[in-house]
């Protein structure tokens, strides 16, 4: 955040200082006297010595990751990838983002600058420490996420930081896996320390050490994945330290100043091809404790002026129950879109340059900049995923706008905007009390762009190095047998390209006590479609108890579905209470998709003709969401199905109570020209000029949709739906939620094209997407 006056900069250092509020850095930092930092460095270095350096520096956080991955014993870390490493100049300046988990790069340079300018004087910063610290206020998305961070020295000055930070399996809490979504206030989630010296000048303290491990359920493994950590920093330093011996610290030091002013110098080339303008993006919450039945709006909005980017969250809900985002998070997840969607040719360094031109500025005490008191324990559940996906929707909507056909295509459709989860403990099958998380969302699927289609299985963009667990890892460690876990059909967002699958499975207790702590339901969609995209899928639980999947395993026959099942099915709600399993009980869950692009009419034929051939796509979803007719052998029925397609445009236009347009009395409709040079919005707007105004136009008719500063929604037929019709399965929100909450979609008038869709608490006005500034025809 960047300030302009000293009377502004200590009015914000005493408000935002991690105590009551959030700590948000501003610069310059406050270097206690006793802090020396290494600021020389040469800038005439050759290329040659500048690519080997930089690849040293890089494979140095390569290596700190791969430490964690041999050293760790947790399979949240071992497995699934759940950390981060990280390497930062002097003052803190983000060097490199590792290949892991991304958010957790956009966390730690805020850490380290609060060790600078709060423990710098005292106890002090000297060689050989090690600091660890899980202070949600200070700068984690939540207490199990714990970082580690050690400054290298270089003759009695701080050359730069090596960080990570790992998911530890379980720090306390009221929850076994330490997601409390029954937390009431910060006193019943974990344990929450600020920052300090695990290891003083080069020795572990071993009495901080045993005060963290006696938090947890699962002491041995949280003691060796915290020497994994301080073992991976030491790595990492020692690379470094060897670096600067071979080339030279002014070399060394050259070469992350030139790597951080390249990173700057990509991102403001980019921007340049941007428009100025204001983009805006709304998701809700629901259930913020158990118990509740609330409805929570979050808002996200990023305005590019020139080379300054000004980010704020007007419009969030008061702060409520346990499902709050810390600061540093959010700020981490916007960071991490740049990092990878717009500036992922930057090797890991995009996160540094875009640092430098993003200005954070969220009200304090909201969902997404909590002030102390409150729980956020589960935000890696509810809170965190989604502000990953609110910043991927706004960074690819930028991207859209853009007048680089290049810079276009990057844009992705939104990401899975929960993390759907089971976290059950118990007694395993050898008589050892266990934690089990699963993790099978890390599987994960992709985004849609602007030119081809999401995949099932291709992890998350925002942890390019995770990966899926292992069946049989999971089944030899926890008492649970897996009865399939799958493709889920038809649950991709529908559009002109389609989001990937997300994945479903089930599996009962097996040889051991299953208490299941902490499992995901929504009704809700939150992962919002883009351009007229559908929205990926909602999470589920399907709970059978006392069922008959005994009888039919003894009688050698594998269940596909939990249809087949016979057995009770009490209703679970999101957060709901604890369950305890018997033998004979079997859970079902899904994961998420990945969200739309476009208008699913637009579809090519063949591509969803390719998708029922390969199972992706139902012939029912086929005919009904993509308008397209199959004959009995699978071919694509091409007159019915431009009739079809027809019908439902015109049906659109009318359920939205609009009349029908001339435009749509024929098969055969002429093709607008968009003129040349024309700014555009993705495949669904184009902005003209007259008499000093912007006018708003639909790219496939060029029919005037609004004008000015107009929010184009007020002003084009739309359709509203209730929510729970969206997706796959039907879903009664009253068993969720007390709200009403509709879906809306909103057509041209013309040709009744689908612009945008959205989710929307009813009563709640339309959400303005974009408002550019001056364009040019």
């Amino acid at each position: 955040m960047t300030m302009t006056t000293s009377h502004s900069i200590d009015n914000h250092r005493k408000f935002w200082d991690g105590n009551l509020h959030a700590y948000i850095p501003v610069e310059p930092l406050q270097i206690p006297p006793s802090v020396k930092l290494h600021r020389n460095y040469k800038t005439d270095i050759d290329p040659i010595t500048y690519e080997v350096v930089r690849h040293n520096l890089w494979n140095a956080n390569l290596e700190q990751g791969k430490i964690v991955e041999n050293l760790a014993v947790s399979p949240i870390t071992l497995e699934t990838r759940d950390f981060q490493t990280a390497i930062f100049t002097e003052d803190a300046e983000i060097l490199f983002f590792g290949p892991y988990l991304q958010y957790f790069g956009g966390m730690l340079d805020v850490m380290i600058k609060y060790v600078i300018e709060k423990r710098g004087e005292e106890p002090g910063i000297h060689d050989g420490d090690v600091f660890m610290q899980n202070d949600p206020w200070v700068g984690t998305a939540h207490q199990p996420d714990v970082g580690i961070f050690a400054p290298v020295y270089w003759e009695g000055e701080i050359f730069c930081w090596v960080a990570n930070c790992l998911h530890q399996n379980d720090v306390g809490g009221t929850t076994p896996g330490s997601f409390c979504p029954g937390a009431k206030d910060i006193f019943h989630d974990p344990p929450v320390f600020p920052p300090m010296r695990i290891v003083k000048e080069g020795k572990l303290d071993i009495e901080i050490e045993a005060a963290f491990r006696r938090q947890s359920r699962t002491p041995v493994n949280v003691a060796l994945d915290l020497r994994a950590a301080i073992a991976a920093c030491h790595a990492s330093k020692t690379r470094i330290l060897g670096l600067i011996i071979k080339y030279g610290p002014e070399t060394v030091k050259g070469v992350m100043k030139k790597i951080l002013d390249t990173s700057e110098n990509a991102l403001l080339e980019r921007l340049q091809t941007i428009p100025d303008g204001t983009w805006k993006e709304r998701a809700y919450q629901e259930v913020a404790v158990t118990g509740d039945r609330g409805v929570y709006r979050i808002e996200l909005s990023i305005t590019k002026k020139g080379d300054t980017l000004t980010i704020e969250n007007n419009g969030t809900e008061e702060q409520a129950g346990a499902i709050n985002l810390p600061f540093a998070a959010w700020r981490g997840a916007i960071l991490s879109a740049f990092n990878v969607i717009l500036l992922a040719d930057q090797m890991g360094a995009g996160g540094g340059g875009a640092a430098r031109h993003c200005t954070f500025n969220p009200t304090p005490g909201t969902m997404t900049c909590p002030d102390y008191g409150v729980a956020v324990s589960p935000a890696g559940i509810y809170a965190t995923e989604l502000g990953v996906a609110m910043a991927n929707t706004l960074i690819s909507k930028m991207l859209l706008a853009s007048s680089d056909p290049a810079l276009r295509q990057l844009a992705l459709s939104t990401t899975n905007g929960q993390w759907q989860i089971h976290i059950h403990s118990g007694i395993n099958q050898r008589g050892e009390y266990y934690v089990g998380p699963m993790l099978d969302t890390m599987i994960g699927s992709s985004g849609a762009t602007p030119y081809r289609d999401g995949s099932f299985a291709d992890g998350q963009w925002w942890i390019p190095e995770g990966q899926g667990p292992n069946v049989e890892g999971y089944e030899r460690d926890w008492p649970i047998l897996y009865l399939y876990r799958k493709e889920h059909q038809d649950s991709a967002g529908a559009g002109k390209f389609r989001g990937g699958n997300g994945g479903i499975l089930a599996y009962m207790p097996h040889k051991g006590q299953v208490g299941l702590g902490v499992y995901t339901a929504e009704g809700i969609p939150k992962t919002s479609g883009v351009l007229g995209g559908s929205p990926g899928t909602r999470g589920e639980t399907v709970l059978i108890k006392n069922s008959n999947i005994l009888n039919i395993m003894t009688s050698g026959r594998l269940i596909d579905s939990v249809e087949e099942l016979e057995g009770e099915r009490p209703p679970l709600t999101g957060k709901g209470p604890a369950i305890e399993l018997g033998a004979d009980d079997v859970l079902e869950w899904n994961w998420g998709s990945c969200a739309g692009y476009g208008d699913p009419l637009d579809r090519d034929p063949e591509l969803v003709r390719l998708d029922v051939e390969t199972g992706t796509t139902s012939v029912e979803f086929a005919e009904t969401v993509y308008g397209v007719v199959l004959t009995n052998q699978q071919t694509i029925d091409a007159n019915e199905t431009d009739y079809l397609r027809l019908q439902i445009r015109r049906n659109r236009l009318k359920e939205a109570g609009a009349q029908i347009s001339s435009r749509l009395e024929s098969l055969t409709q002429v093709k607008f020209q968009l003129p040349e040079n024309a700014t555009t919005l993705g495949d669904n707007f184009w902005f003209k000029q007259n008499n000093g105004t912007t006018h708003i136009c639909c790219t496939h008719c060029g029919e005037e949709l609004a004008s000015g500063e107009q929010n184009f929604k007020d002003h084009v037929p739309v359709r509203e739906e209730d929510i729970g019709k969206i997706g796959i399965k039907d879903v009664n929100l009253e068993r969720f939620v007390d709200a009403e909450v509709i879906y809306r979609e909103f057509f041209c008038p013309s040709c009744a094209v689908l612009l945008s869709t959205e989710v929307s608490r009813k009563g709640d006005q339309h959400l303005h997407d974009f408002m550019l500034e001056q364009v040019t025809n």
